[in-house]
């Protein structure tokens, strides 16, 4: 059997990707460790307090274990493996959720954790878990009858039969990026291979690449990698494994530093540039495109540009020199002419407006964030509180039947000896006395019955008003927290935007000085060097 998992967040894409059945596989709930039967709710909730009770981003754990077609699992089977796999991964405790993908080609299992520990508020860290993954398939193996499927660590591992673990030469990621592109990870790594061999450097290598339409970019963990004209970013190394690889790689791409490249973010921008102005140049050539004839004739060609020229000189009249008038004074600044009633509106800065709605999302999904958190935090209080109720309940309703019994008690207590033999003698000879002893009796515990329903009727609102007045002040606090959490988003979009309207101006105030330089370099080479002084 094989195991396999790793943290990740995206509790709905989770979800949907769990359930769905328009593979062709047949999805299963196995097992749900939560009060509602509704995976994505469980998953956003597991996620809300993850994130917002310890500021993590992956608050799941998502595992999937695996076995050959000969062999079929039954029910119990399938959550004894998630069991054994909470086990080893030390998660035994936390919430889970198991569906059974099945009717496909490979039937398997997926096993979903909270990474939060409710009590302590602490992550799971999901350190060495691959030698934790093969320590529970060992176990499943061993207990189910299973072959024994090699693994890479020394819990499952021949280093005899093994001394080169096969590593995979593709992983799921580079499948769904295939799906995405049209264009398999071995047709690319031949086209980057291709493109490399005619290259004698780095350089011309990378000019290459940019003809072949890919941007050389610095990776995050990477050195260098490829992002093409629809963003994706694509490992050089790894493509280029077939042809060149390890030190010959540093060796071929020594001199090209990648600090001076840009960003993968960058180069995305670039990309979409370059597609943009492809657009707008493609449009404006058809725009200006012109339209053939329909007699057939010739268009004119084209004269020169210097008779062009020389055309347009005769046709235009000289201009006249202007009359002199008052000079302008240099204090006041001349009227600009009338603003036209059609005239364009002020262009748009587009960074701006997406540094606005970059902190708009952001502000978006925390309160989505958050509004799940309270959701969760509403229900288990309110679980709390009926716990409590129930249980305050149940100790009144004690106490009231020790009361009755005790009413009970001393109606049926008999006086011993000389008295007792006297009760009954006058019992016996007054039977009118004995009858209103008995219904004295059932009037006081008629009394006691009235007063102790009124007495729990009380108790109980009593308990409602407070549960409500406990469930008003949870609201309260998390409307406060709310105000504050959006306050904070105000500030920060208000600090963000002054940034960057000081560093706008800043960079236009240096442009200005630069362009002012310029032109006072330019009119001092124009008027020449100053004329010599005169001898004595």
């Amino acid at each position: 059997m094989i195991v396999k998992g790793k943290v990740r967040s995206g509790p709905e894409q989770l979800a949907a990707y769990l359930m769905r059945t328009d593979d062709g596989e047949r999805a299963t709930l196995l097992e749900l460790q939560y009060g509602e039967n509704d995976l994505r709710k469980a998953l956003i909730d597991w996620d809300a307090v993850g994130c917002n009770g310890t500021r993590s981003e992956k608050t799941l754990y998502h595992a999937q274990i695996a076995w050959e077609t000969k062999y079929q699992l039954t029910k119990e089977e399938c959550l004894r493996s998630a069991q054994i796999l909470a086990e080893d991964l030390g998660m035994a405790n936390h919430p889970r959720a198991v569906v059974l993908h099945d009717g496909g080609d490979k039937p398997h299992l997926h096993v979903v954790f909270m990474r939060a520990d409710i009590d302590t508020m602490t992550m799971w860290q999901d350190y060495k878990n691959y030698v934790k993954h093969e320590r529970a398939s060992f176990r499943m193996e061993k207990e189910f009858g299973h072959d024994l499927v090699p693994g890479k660590h020394k819990v499952k591992r021949d280093r005899k039969k093994q001394p080169e673990f096969p590593r995979a030469e593709s992983s799921h990621a580079d499948h769904q990026q295939a799906a995405r592109t049209e264009m398999s990870l071995e047709e690319r790594k031949a086209q980057i291979v291709a493109i490399r061999q005619p290259c004698d450097d780095a350089h011309a290598f990378k000019n290459a690449l940019e003809e072949a339409g890919y941007v050389l970019a610095r990776g995050d963990r990477r050195g260098f990698v490829l992002v093409d004209a629809d963003g994706e970013v694509y490992s050089l190394s790894k493509h280029l494994a077939g042809d060149i690889k390890g030190k010959a790689f540093k060796e071929f791409m020594a001199p090209i530093d990648p600090e001076l490249l840009p960003t993968v973010d960058d180069a995305k921008e670039l990309q979409r540039q370059h597609t943009v102005a492809k657009q707008e140049a493609r449009a404006a050539q058809e725009q200006h495109e012109p339209v053939a004839k329909s007699d057939g004739q010739p268009e004119p060609q084209k004269q020169p540009e210097a008779a062009t020229d020389a055309a347009k000189a005769k046709q235009e009249p000289s201009p006249q020199p202007e009359e002199k008038g008052i000079e302008a004074s240099k204090f006041f600044r001349q009227q600009s002419p009338a603003k036209p009633a059609d005239a364009a509106p002020p262009p748009v800065d587009e960074a701006l407006e997406a540094l606005k709605k970059s902190l708009a999302d952001r502000q978006a999904k925390e309160m989505e964030k958050w509004a799940d958190l309270h959701a969760y935090e509403q229900r288990q209080f309110e679980f709390e509180l009926d716990k409590l109720v129930a249980g305050k309940t149940a100790d009144f309703d004690a106490i009231q039947q020790q009361e009755r019994n005790a009413l009970k008690a001393r109606h049926a207590e008999k006086r011993k000896g000389i008295k007792g033999i006297l009760d009954a003698i006058e019992n016996r000879w007054n039977p009118t006395l004995a009858a209103e002893k008995t219904k004295e009796r059932r009037r006081e515990t008629a009394l006691l019955k009235r007063r102790q329903e009124k007495e729990r009727e009380d108790y109980l609102a009593l308990l409602e008003q407070n549960r409500q007045l406990e469930l008003e002040n949870l609201k309260e606090r998390q409307a406060l927290r709310l105000q504050q959490e959006q306050r904070k988003h105000a500030e920060e979009q208000d600090r963000n935007i002054r940034d960057y309207e000081e560093s706008k101006r800043i960079r236009e105030r240096m442009k200005a000085e630069q362009l002012e330089k310029e032109l006072e370099r330019n009119e001092s080479l124009r008027e020449g060097p100053p004329p010599p002084e005169l001898g004595k």
